[in-house]
């Protein structure tokens, strides 16, 4: 895994220096209006948010520069993970990042970040009012590098009409969901689909949400081992494989690439095209924006397997996380904006804003949050059932996510059983498994 860091950031090394010109040039004019007093300590904060959601966080974020004298924040929205990387290795970037979840572990591992654990004790925090599974996505081997920030759940949606059409409830189970799904299926009269009740691999989300709705899990830290051929998670693949075998892997095949853009009216629940979609609190807002004003839907928690009812609640949990650079010469100052982005009056005004979940306890239970935003409350309930849990915090989680991509499309394909699907796919990832152990 270090040789695979080593090369990531030799990569972005090579890089124009002019990149990085444009971000720190590009810093200056995306800072907030408020003056910086003499003896102000000035920090720099990178995120990746854009257009309204980037305004939700700078209105946050000049209530604190008007606040205090002590601290200035200077941002910069839109930029990627690898203009980060970039700038982050080069010594040019900002003192405080907004990244992915999956993110924190590489960085960490590549010594970019700076532990907060003593800022954490000294600061106070409270760490058991914050969602467990995602704030240990902020460690690496025991030290903390990252405190979440925002939260993604995710519920199932599903088409009023379309369950009345065919004389259905929302399911209970994945099973009955399959079910509906047979009845809801329509070919036209050249015999090719033109509704479905759902397509597993669009657009992305069911990868680590379904496995979790079956029991199954990704790693095992206590042993090191890759888990994707446990009987759960081979359960989830031939449960997701059968929504193509069921209904013919040629004809479900040509039926999605006539899917249109997810983010605008073409997307296939949208135009009734399938009837069932595993979405994130976010969706709602892309109803109101893209769907026809008589879109007639609804929402359940999505549903477990029927052989496990015990872990109804299950499903997956992300989380962006907000970090300090190593580089930083003012990593206390840093901290100090972390603490107050997730106390609860920022957290509220911005989350409610935005349409996205705060990760601790006392904001999520806030009713000023569900009265400024009251489409999120029943993933706030979802998410209060405790049973929902993030990707294991692992270096190589997006090499694990993209290697388990293409082994799904092995199987819907029909290029491969589950079985072998799930055993070339342990054998690729445990090679990264042994690498991080050994480095470690």
């Amino acid at each position: 895994m270090k040789k695979a860091v080593a090369l990531i950031m030799a990569g972005l090394m090579t890089l124009s220096m002019a990149a990085c010109s444009s971000n720190s040039a590009g810093s200056s004019a995306a800072t907030n209006a408020s003056s910086k007093s003499a003896g102000t300590t000035n920090i720099v904060f990178w995120h990746t948010w854009t257009g309204s959601e980037a305004d939700a966080l700078q209105k946050v974020i000049d209530d604190y520069n008007k606040s205090q004298t002590e601290i200035h924040v200077e941002t910069l929205s839109s930029q990627t993970e690898d203009k980060m990387l970039t700038a982050l290795t080069g010594g040019s970037g900002p003192d405080v990042v907004y990244t992915a979840d999956t993110t924190v572990s590489k960085w960490a591992q590549a010594g970019m970040l700076a532990p907060i654990d003593d800022y954490i004790k000294s600061g106070k925090i409270d760490t058991k009012n914050i969602y467990d599974s995602v704030y240990k996505l902020g460690a690496y081997d025991g030290i903390q590098y990252g405190m979440p920030y925002t939260m993604d759940s995710y519920m199932l949606f599903y088409n009023k009409d379309i369950l009345k059409e065919v004389g259905a409830q929302p399911p209970k189970t994945l099973e009955e969901m399959a079910e509906i799904s047979k009845k809801v299926a329509k070919k036209d009269a050249s015999g090719n689909y033109v509704r479905l009740g759902y397509v597993p691999d669009y657009p992305w989300i069911d990868r680590i949400e379904i496995p979790y709705l079956f029991g199954a899990d990704f790693y095992d830290f206590k042993t090191d081992k890759i888990t994707c051929t446990t009987p759960e998670f081979k359960n989830a693949m031939n449960y997701k494989a059968e929504y193509y075998t069921d209904y013919g892997i040629p004809q479900v095949t040509k039926f999605k690439s006539g899917f249109g853009t997810y983010a605008s009216a073409e997307n296939p629940f949208f135009k009734g095209q399938v009837a069932f979609a595993i979405e994130g609190e976010w969706f709602e807002t892309f109803i109101k924006q893209y769907a026809s004003k008589d879109f007639n839907w609804g929402t359940v928690t999505v549903p477990v397997t029927a052989s496990k009812p015990e872990i109804a609640g299950s499903g997956r949990l992300q989380a962006g996380m907000l970090s300090v650079s190593t580089k930083s010469k003012n990593t206390e100052a840093a901290f100090k904006l972390i603490n107050y982005l997730t106390s609860d009056d920022a957290y509220i005004k911005f989350c409610a804003s935005k349409g996205s979940l705060p990760t601790t306890y006392t904001a999520l239970k806030s009713e000023k949050l569900t009265q400024q935003a009251p489409q999120l409350k029943p993933f706030i309930e979802s998410v209060l059932k405790g049973k929902a849990k993030a990707f294991p915090a692992i270096p190589f989680s997006n090499e694990y996510s993209n290697e388990q991509g293409l082994a799904e499309q092995a199987i819907y394909s029909g290029e491969k059983k589950v079985d072998k699907a799930m055993e070339d796919l342990s054998a690729k990832l445990q090679s990264f498994a042994d690498e991080w152990k050994s480095s470690r």
